[in-house]
């Protein structure tokens, strides 16, 4: 409905736990816009905020950088951590 209350709903944040690690994607809802945040806690208790595109919301792209870290011992690309 425009004009209208955004159903925040559609937008609740998503926490899971994928090999030991926890993943959550928080989002940020704008009257025209939505942004997703990913972040992961490894098995150690690091948090890491990942650089994942905002409009992704896909649990298995964060899923895909905890294989990666699993295989490799690095993140890709992170903002902290």
């Amino acid at each position: 409905m425009i004009g209208g209350p955004i159903n925040m709903g559609w937008y609740d944040d998503i926490e899971w736990e994928y090999k030991g690690y926890k993943c959550l994607i928080e989002f940020d809802v704008e009257e025209d816009n939505v942004k997703a945040f990913h972040s992961v806690t490894t098995p150690k208790g690091e948090e890491v905020g990942l650089y994942l595109s905002p409009y992704d919301s896909k649990k298995e792209t964060v899923e895909n950088e905890v294989d990666y870290h699993i295989k490799n011992g690095k993140f890709k690309e992170y903002k902290n951590g």
